[in-house]
């Protein structure tokens, strides 16, 4: 019984790490329709177009995330509130670590990796 419970509070806590690729829009411009076509990444704002900014978005995830999911999950944010660009602004990278008593099972621990990145979510005008 004492080792379902360890495989268990260890199970959580990997979920808890790991976790689901997250992302959030904040609106700083104008309202636009969803994008439907693929939204563009960008590291600086674009030379040679003119573009409006439609608002911030950022994305977080754990562990099993790669740069790209994060990526993908700012392009779909910003696509739904019409933006047709982003413009990569911070990334950051950060490890945790979770440590709690259990009088049952003694010291309980768990590390893993949460990667954030924040981006201005543009409509270009072609």
């Amino acid at each position: 019984m004492k080792r379902i419970g360890m495989l268990l509070v260890f199970a959580i806590t990997v979920l808890f790490l790991a976790g689901c690729a997250t992302s959030k829009f904040t609106q700083t411009g104008e309202t636009y329709p969803p994008y439907k076509g693929p939204v563009k990444v960008l590291t600086e704002p674009p030379k040679d177009k003119k573009y409006i900014e439609v608002g911030w978005v950022a994305s977080s995830g754990g562990m099993i995330h790669e740069w790209t999911d994060l990526i993908e999950a700012m392009q779909k944010k910003a696509a739904s509130k019409g933006a047709n660009a982003i413009i990569l602004n911070q990334a950051d990278k950060t490890n945790s670590s979770m440590i709690t008593y259990n009088q049952q099972f003694g010291l309980i621990g768990g590390s893993g990796t949460q990667k954030s990145l924040m981006a201005i979510a543009i409509r270009i005008l072609e």
